[in-house]
């Protein structure tokens, strides 16, 4: 059945701002685990690679599903179903006795996001954007704080239940959707974007190393508590509202790729700002350059998307929004592992001036800006894309 028929039911926004969430709720099972370093390490002293593992199992599990699952022509993605599988795949990680099992339940989990990513993606059309855009970050913003302040009063556990009660507050007030209607076909891929998907890996890839990190950098060597760590988190969430708000008047006012150029240059300093602390650092400062390290690392995402997105045809949206999502996965995962390996080789530096992570993070940041910019990795344009461009002047 058509986009169209599905469009003019009466629960099509239900269903929407439903499927919206999902993707928040994801993202908020992902990032979660980074900042529960402290408490991982205290509990099972994996070492630096069983933490790094902990924070890539996932999202390389929801790459390699969201890969199988691209390739099966009909998908399930009415929203009942879809929370209904991240539920039952997010509870295992509350219900886990130890390390191990929490891994596997991790990859169960990431299997699920991939599937969802997918599926959610074929679902949602144009006019549905708008809900992801403004639904999704606010829920990994606003959630992972409460998630955090929920581990440190209580433990680990307590996170994955209160993400699995917004699963099932999903699952249950979301419109009931006709079997019929329940699956779409994808659009098939009308043009490329070479330089967005190795830019989004780069910078995922960034995000994973340093997050792997950053709790433990918080706790460990700049002389917090773990509560530290939900009070850094929730004020970088507050700081990237003015951040967007300040970007969306630049882009405006500076040439293509220059709101992407100055976040990268921003990222890039807070990156050097804050692996060269070598002592630790009042509550007020730490929390406070932690913050603002969260807040460029969104506002490069949002620069990057914004300098993409409007040389997407509307058809190909969803395939396009897919293989971002997928690059993220992999890139985040791949970071975290590499923060592993670079932190491990050198267990002198422990914390402190990590060189070979610093290199790590400039080198992806600057492969990001040259594959965002290069004339060679732009999209190219289908006839039909072209035909329409040309008629919009």
């Amino acid at each position: 059945m058509s986009r169209a028929n599905f469009t003019s039911l009466p629960t099509v926004d239900a269903c929407d701002r439903a499927l919206a969430a999902l993707p928040g709720l994801h993202g908020l099972a992902l990032m979660v685990v980074f900042p529960l370093g402290p408490q991982e390490a205290r509990l099972w002293q994996p070492g630096v690679t069983g933490v790094a593992a902990m924070a890539a199992a996932f999202p390389l599990a929801a790459a390699l599903g969201g890969l199988v699952a691209r390739r099966l022509p009909r998908l399930p993605t009415a929203p009942r179903p879809l929370a209904g599988l991240a539920l039952l795949t997010t509870l295992p990680c509350a219900l886990a006795p130890g390390h191990s099992s929490l891994l596997g339940a991790r990859m169960l989990a990431g299997l699920a996001a991939g599937f969802a990513c997918v599926a959610i993606h074929r679902a949602l059309g144009a006019e549905a954007a708008p809900h992801v855009a403004r639904i999704a970050p606010r829920i990994v913003a606003f959630g992972m704080p409460l998630c955090l302040l929920g581990a440190a009063v209580f433990d680990w556990r307590a996170v994955f239940f209160l993400i699995s009660a917004g699963m099932a507050w999903v699952a249950l007030s979301a419109p009931r959707a006709v079997t019929e209607k329940s699956f779409y076909q994808s659009a098939p891929p009308r043009e490329t974007a070479p330089g967005a998907l190795i830019a989004t890996a780069a910078l995922a890839a960034v995000t994973g190393a340093y997050l792997t990190v950053l709790s433990g950098f918080l706790v460990f060597n700049a002389g917090q508590t773990e509560f530290h760590i939900p009070a850094a988190l929730l004020l970088g969430a507050l700081l990237g509202f003015p951040v967007s708000a300040v970007l969306r008047k630049l882009d405006a006012r500076l040439p293509p790729g220059g709101v992407f150029t100055a976040t990268l240059a921003a990222s890039a300093l807070s990156l050097m700002a804050l692996l060269a602390l070598n002592s630790p650092l009042p509550g007020i400062v730490a929390v406070a350059l932690i913050a603002c390290f969260i807040a460029v690392t969104g506002a490069r995402h949002l620069a990057l998307a914004r300098h993409f997105g409007p040389r997407v045809p509307p058809l190909n949206l969803p395939a396009h929004h897919t293989r971002i999502q997928l690059a993220h996965y992999i890139g985040i995962g791949l970071g975290a592992v590499a923060a592993g390996q670079l932190v491990a080789s050198a267990p002198g530096l422990g914390l402190t001036g990590m060189p070979a992570l610093l290199a790590f993070g400039l080198v992806a940041t600057a492969v990001a800006l040259v594959a965002a910019l290069a004339p060679a990795a732009q999209p190219n344009a289908s006839p039909a894309a072209r035909a329409a461009s040309a008629n919009r002047r």
